[in-house]
């Protein structure tokens, strides 16, 4: 469904500000370039926002919350009893796509750099609100099941994004550059048996898979 008329207005309104504060940056973005952006008249954004601010401080918190929900239902969807080695890949790669090459992303990140500091709020939500806490939920039970060796599962997390994500970011310029598929797949491949190589239990094949129940218990 499509929502009532007045979400799809919020919705053109967050959009249409997401793009022009990353743009124009937020001083320079006017509510007026706003409404026009979205197609809505400016009473319309001042129904759906008290101020700028808010609706700077709601589109930055909003797309940064929808972006790890839709990280969290990867996670909570990768069968984690089948080849560590597969199942990390399939989780990054599914990741790297849906997410991190993502064009709202790149929008975001842009706007991020340019605006964090002078918004205390919005470092606050990025240093409260990761990705490492969700990829350190299966890690850690992969640990428990004797297949990685992990003391700190947030640290291995934040490893594994590195190795990975972190690759992907840095080679396209945090999305903002094009990365061609194979050169994905080879900087997430590389990662992942770096970390499954860091983090191989001693006198354990890291790669034989030890049942650990059904993903949905993730």
């Amino acid at each position: 469904m499509l929502g009532t008329d007045s979400e799809r207005k919020r919705e053109a309104i967050a959009r249409a500000a997401l793009t022009l504060f990353a743009s124009d940056g937020y001083e320079r973005t006017s509510v007026d370039a706003i409404a026009a952006e979205a197609g809505v008249s400016k009473r319309t954004v001042y129904s759906h926002y008290d101020d700028k601010e808010t609706l700077f401080l709601s589109v930055v918190r909003d797309t940064y919350e929808a972006m790890l929900a839709r990280i969290g239902e990867i996670i909570d969807w990768v069968p984690w009893d089948r080849d560590l080695a597969d199942a990390l890949t399939g989780c990054v790669t599914d990741i790297t796509r849906s997410i991190v090459r993502a064009p709202e992303r790149a929008t975001l990140t842009r706007l991020l750099i340019t605006e964090a500091p002078h918004f205390p709020d919005v470092i606050d939500l990025l240093h409260t609100r990761e990705i490492a806490p969700l990829l350190a939920v299966p890690l850690e039970r992969l640990a428990a099941a004797g297949r990685l060796a992990v003391a700190d599962g947030r640290q291995a997390a934040e490893h594994l994004a590195a190795l990975t994500f972190g690759q992907v970011s840095t080679r396209s310029l945090m999305g903002t550059v094009p990365l061609g598929e194979d050169e994905t797949i080879r900087l997430i491949d590389g990662g992942v048996q770096a970390f499954v190589r860091a983090y191989s239990p001693v006198g354990c094949t890291p790669l034989a898979g030890v049942p650990l129940g059904t993903h949905s218990s993730l």
